[in-house]
């Protein structure tokens, strides 16, 4: 004997065979020759020639033009990630990244910055407090900043405990909700508050998955948010503007970590909701719900996190797990559904834009950034990048990419083909950055959970305004 026991030759052969059939189950399954198992086509997929065009809208609604200037919200002016075509900026630069003007060190959170009047907003965690900042948009000064108490924390590490919400800039007021649902209205001048709502308490909203994250819908003289007090029947609510009261309560749904979209169609103003549960269309005025229909991941602990976005009289709801769902809005307020998309673009928490005949937005798959065609649902390109899933904003001749990776990328807005013109070769920020980009005068504000920076475009183009 010597100490040691030798396998049998059959049990050698054995293991040889094992991990050459695991090797060809790993190998078919990166080929996807198991997709019709693990990802089963639709139970009554409709060829993509049976759909008619979509209608897509001119021009925005008059009451969207109405909006601020500037980037006074998460997604921009529109709700859209779309520089509107008047600010003629170029995200152009020369060398291996564009130029910084300033950088400032902030604390946690996802929530996105914004801009109004030469000013930038952030809303920021420091230790045991909340931190409102307002930073001099050309040289990152500080104006002023307020700072409130906090004890959220996130019962799922990693993830942030917040804040998430993005702040709402509207003439000389700004919006922000904390991560415990504390809604304040203050002074974009000197950061004073004009009121505060603790929502959360006040509604008994039951604690979401992560940190309170919805962010408001500004409608004239009101103010929608998905605050998910389901146990009152106030899931969606509307708060006067100026005042803070209470309009209007509706739906017994969640809230969700989407933005409210409004749009106005067939001459009728909507709002519409993903909820923690569902997406619904309601009438803003009173919060009378036209339809509503179940939306969501068949994984408790997975949230609705995309905001619906318009296109004409079709309105598109993505969700992880539940596909990408487009919705025509019929003229007496009902909805048709024209498709049910489960592989060309699901988002699980990336925005999506509408330009022109074309949907773009992030593959939660293979965390692609595609082009896809509205009126077929085909798509047209799409780039699995080094930046990873991100955020984006699109200006006439070039689409900024902003990774969770920290890492930046342009590409043209061509539909008939993928058109890369930069790729940062270093990480501006640390990773993760999963908050979304604000553009104005020129400069774009990026941040992470470590600083925010601004990168100046203005020499890259023709200054026409």
């Amino acid at each position: 004997m010597t100490g040691t026991s030798k396998r049998p030759r059959s049990f050698a052969v054995g293991m040889l065979a094992a991990v050459i059939v695991l090797g060809s189950l790993v190998a078919a399954l990166s080929a996807g020759a198991f997709n019709p198992w693990l990802f089963p086509p639709d139970e009554n997929p409709i060829a993509p020639t049976v759909y008619d065009p979509l209608a897509i809208a001119a021009e925005p609604d008059a009451d969207q033009r109405a909006v601020p200037a500037d980037w006074p919200q998460l997604f921009g002016p529109l709700l859209n990630n779309r520089v509107p075509p008047a600010r003629d900026v170029s995200f152009d630069w020369q060398g291996d990244a564009p130029e910084i003007a300033w950088k400032n060190t902030i604390g946690t959170g996802y929530s996105s910055p914004v801009i109004s009047a030469g000013r930038c907003i952030v809303l920021h965690r420091l230790g045991d407090e909340e931190v409102v900042s307002c930073f001099d948009l050309q040289n990152g000064e500080t104006i002023w900043e307020r700072r409130y108490p906090t004890a959220y924390e996130c019962p799922h590490p990693p993830h942030s405990s917040g804040p998430y919400s993005t702040p709402l800039i509207e003439g000389d007021r700004v919006y922000v909700q904390g991560a415990d649902g504390l809604f304040q209205c203050l002074s974009l001048d000197n950061g004073e508050p004009y009121w505060s709502r603790q929502l959360s308490e006040e509604y008994a909203v039951p604690e979401n998955v992560f940190a309170v994250g919805h962010s408001p819908a500004l409608d004239g003289d009101q103010l929608i948010l998905n605050i998910g007090a389901k146990e009152r029947n106030a899931g969606i609510i509307a708060i006067d503007k100026l005042t803070g009261e209470t309009r209007w309560e509706a739906t017994s749904f969640g809230a969700s970590y989407a933005t409210p979209a409004l749009a106005t169609i067939d001459d009728q103003k909507y709002c519409f909701v993903l909820t923690a549960e569902a997406a619904v269309a309601l009438d803003p005025a009173d919060g009378r719900v036209f339809w509503e229909f179940p939306h969501k991941a068949i994984a408790e602990d997975f949230v609705n996190a995309t905001s619906p976005v318009v296109a004409g009289d079709v309105v598109i709801f993505t969700a992880y797990q539940a596909g990408t769902v487009y919705s025509r809005v019929l003229p007496d307020g009902s909805r048709e559904e024209i498709r049910h998309d489960k592989r060309n673009l699901v988002s699980q928490f990336n925005p999506l834009t509408v330009q022109g005949d074309f949907l773009y937005g992030w593959h939660f798959m293979d965390k692609s950034f595609r082009c896809i065609e509205l009126a077929t649902g085909e798509v047209r390109w799409k780039w699995v990048s080094g930046i990873g899933r991100g955020t984006h904003a699109i200006a006439n001749d070039s689409i900024l990419l902003y990774g969770e990776s920290g890492k930046i990328a342009v590409a043209a807005p061509n539909t008939e083909e993928l058109i890369v013109l930069h790729e940062a070769t270093e990480p501006l920020l640390k990773e993760p950055a999963f908050s979304a980009p604000a553009v104005a005068e020129k400069r774009v504000l990026l941040r992470n959970e470590e600083e925010i920076i601004c990168l100046d475009f203005s020499g890259s183009q023709t200054d026409s305004q």
